[in-house]
């Protein structure tokens, strides 16, 4: 990577990951399109409660991806080769393990889960159909999601771009096919996604083997049990995970806590409430292309030693985040209605969604900012400030919504939500002086 970045630079590194990013984005409005089209009106409330769920046991496990794409940044930054495939061989085999370590306690997970989550009995058993038939795809995603770290943080985003296009392009297709020809409704959306991830992963796996060659060959020496097993590396790795996770696990709750005060409301709020969902995602997966972004460059500065070159990629990657950030609250603001028409048919459904349309098209420039900071803090794998910064964030997130009256109404939810950002922000603007190198 060149030691003088420019803004040039940061956008070709950006534009292939924001596509890979929005391109899951792009698959999961297809699912709800799909639901909403084909679907009866109560089964988008059911995808909801399972996405909200789901998401707990999804994003829980991202810090494969994260410390992933630190370590192997700052690997790339020191020119260590051997730690760089290390870092590979030690996260795809633990993401397959998770994946199928959770699948196997199913039953034990969703009867706590759902003793929490709060909706009428049919959207229940809507949501857990869902969710079954995502599970069967996780030991692969979680593989799929290492990989796309080892990507990110060589700067090799071309090749995430690649594989995200084969997995959500075959999602797409087989989701209508499952749906729309089959008329399996969220059992087929869920199993479509889960197949797509098993061809995923082996995409993936194809294409990292292929950066290994071109990047001198497989080192067969690393692949032993004293190199993978490591207990200095594993220490390592496991610190950073657990706090990642730690972490991961109060945003997660917080976004599970958002939907469930929106299922409080009514079953017509909440179906609602999962397409702006659909449409935040959408964003903040273009603006993670940033972030990611960030995590690379800024992980290879740390990993070099080298601040002046820090300071230059967590100010470029910024500025694009937030111009970014305007633009896509710009097009959900535009374009949100014509949306929520194609992502649903149900009149009620479509008024609910329109009438905090507003709420939701801020939250891209509101949130930039978060975005990037997790990318910071990523690249330089100081996840310890990373998890005490998202447990303070979720303490004020709500105390903030309990502290607001009730009068309020529905947008009481979205104030609050729009607060837990900015509480991210500043919670880790109190790290920040720790991060940068000497």
């Amino acid at each position: 990577m060149s030691a003088t970045l420019t803004r040039r630079q940061v956008f070709a590194q950006s534009w292939p990951v924001i596509l890979a990013n929005a391109a899951i984005g792009l698959a999961g409005i297809v699912d709800t399109f799909v639901i909403g089209r084909y679907a009866a009106g109560s089964a988008m409330a059911g995808m909801g409660a399972g996405a909200a769920i789901y998401a707990f046991i999804y994003w829980g496990f991202g810090f494969l991806r994260m410390t992933t794409a630190g370590l192997s940044a700052q690997a790339a930054g020191a020119e260590d080769e051997g730690a760089i495939q290390s870092h590979l061989f030690r996260a795809v085999p633990l993401g397959v393990l998770i994946g199928l370590m959770v699948l196997a306690l199913q039953f034990i997970i969703l009867g706590i889960a759902f003793h929490f989550y709060q909706a009428d009995p049919s959207v229940e058993a809507d949501g857990q159909v869902y969710i079954r038939a995502r599970l069967w795809g996780l030991p692969a995603y979680l593989g799929l999601i290492a990989i796309m770290g080892w990507f990110i943080g060589l700067g090799r985003a071309g090749y995430a771009l690649i594989m995200q296009l084969v997995f959500n392009g075959l999602n797409i297709v087989l989701s209508f096919l499952m749906v729309g020809y089959f008329g399996l409704e969220l059992f087929g959306v869920g199993i479509a996604t889960a197949i797509a991830e098993w061809v995923g992963l082996g995409t993936g796996i194809f294409l990292a083997l292929r950066v290994i060659a071109q990047r001198g060959g497989l080192k067969k020496e690393l692949i032993n049990r004293g190199n993978l097993l490591s207990l200095k590396a594993l220490t390592t790795l496991g610190e950073a995970n657990t706090n990642i996770f730690i972490r991961t696990a109060a945003l997660t709750f917080a976004f599970a806590f958002f939907s469930n005060a929106a299922a409080m409301q009514s079953e017509t709020f909440l179906a609602a409430h999962h397409i702006h969902l659909q449409l935040i995602t959408l964003s903040a997966f273009v603006l993670d292309g940033f972030a990611n972004t960030a995590e690379a460059r800024v992980g290879a500065a740390y990993g070099a030693k080298d601040r002046a070159r820090f300071d230059r990629a967590v100010r470029l990657t910024t500025e694009f985040a937030f111009l970014f950030g305007l633009v896509m609250s710009g097009l959900i603001y535009v374009f949100g209605g014509w949306g929520i028409e194609m992502l649903t048919k149900d009149p009620a459904i479509q008024d609910m969604a329109k009438t905090y349309l507003p709420f939701c098209a801020a939250v891209p420039l509101i949130g930039a900012g978060a975005y990037q900071m997790d990318g910071i803090f990523i690249g330089t794998t100081r996840t310890r400030e990373m998890r005490n910064a998202g447990i303070a964030a979720l303490l004020l997130y709500l105390a903030l919504h309990f502290a607001l009256p009730e009068t309020l109404g529905p947008s009481r939810i979205w104030l609050a939500f729009w607060g837990y950002y900015i509480a991210r922000i500043l919670t880790q603007m109190f790290y920040y002086g720790r991060v940068r190198p000497d």
